[in-house]
C-alpha cells in the first residue's frame, strides 16, 4: 500500500511529455460525441432511478 501512496517518485522528461502527447487524436475512436445517433443512444441510458 505504501507503494501506491507514493506516485510522485518519478519524472517525466520533455521527450517523454512530447511522445505522449503525440498519441491524441484529438477525437474518442470509441464513441462519436458529435454523432445526433449517439446522443440520442446515450440519451436512452438511465443512470439514476
Amino acid at each position: 500500500m505504501e507503494e501506491n501512496f507514493d506516485i510522485w517518485d518519478f519524472r517525466l522528461s520533455d521527450e517523454d511529455m512530447e511522445a505522449i502527447g503525440a498519441l491524441d487524436l484529438g477525437h474518442s475512436e470509441i464513441i462519436d460525441h458529435s454523432a445526433a445517433d449517439t446522443a440520442k443512444f446515450l440519451n436512452g441510458w438511465k443512470i439514476h432511478e
